[in-house]
């Protein structure tokens, strides 16, 4: 099982205020389609404007990053700028 922390705004949405998530699947992309059948519409919602930490390591084409069985996810505004 791999552990999703999502952001307060995205939380308030999508899932109840719940902004620690659980979810399997062997990629990113596996976890947040998972998610997205138990809150539909997050998927789209995490995929804009959103980087994700995968276990404390900023990802940054984060939807093929293999997962371990016990990975920590966490999707965070991204920052953009020059």
């Amino acid at each position: 099982m791999v552990t999703v922390y999502i952001p307060i705004q995205i939380a308030n949405l999508y899932t109840n205020g719940m902004q620690e998530l659980e979810a399997n699947g062997k990629n990113i992309e596996q976890v947040v389609i998972s998610l997205d059948k138990q809150y539909s519409g997050i998927k789209e919602a995490l995929s804009d404007s959103f980087a994700c930490a995968l276990d404390n390591e900023i990802i940054h084409d984060w939807f093929d990053e293999e997962l371990g069985k016990t990975s920590t996810l966490r999707f965070i505004p991204a920052i953009e700028g020059g």
